[in-house]
């Protein structure tokens, strides 16, 4: 696992987006985790990364409290690799206060619903 800078994860995302990857969230917090397929990135502000989802659900990454790391797929730990197949690529976002931490992974489209 590699730290990336906040841009250099801002580039990645926007690649991402530009291939029309298939993005995944898993989300945790020491007490709840979360998964959302089909993501899309949306404009952002400067210190702030939102993503939407099916069903008018949004999450918003604050930039200045978030930490970036690229996974390699042997990483990827293997009940979210099970959940969410076909993985390319992955990057750890953590935020110790509070303490949260986020998954997102591109992989090719299948079938895309926008």
């Amino acid at each position: 696992m590699d730290q990336i800078s906040t841009n250099q994860a801002l580039t990645m995302f926007a690649k991402w987006e530009r291939e029309n990857k298939s993005i995944a969230l898993f989300l945790s917090t020491p007490s709840v985790s979360i998964t959302f397929r089909d993501g899309n990135f949306t404009p952002f502000t400067d210190d702030c990364l939102v993503l939407s989802f099916a069903g008018d659900n949004v999450l918003r990454i604050f930039l200045s409290e978030a930490a970036f790391w690229r996974l390699k797929p042997k990483e990827i730990r293997r009940d979210i690799s099970e959940t969410i197949p076909d993985i390319e690529e992955c990057v750890r976002i953590l935020s110790e206060k509070p303490t949260m931490q986020c998954f997102l992974y591109a992989s090719t489209p299948h079938v895309r619903v926008r």
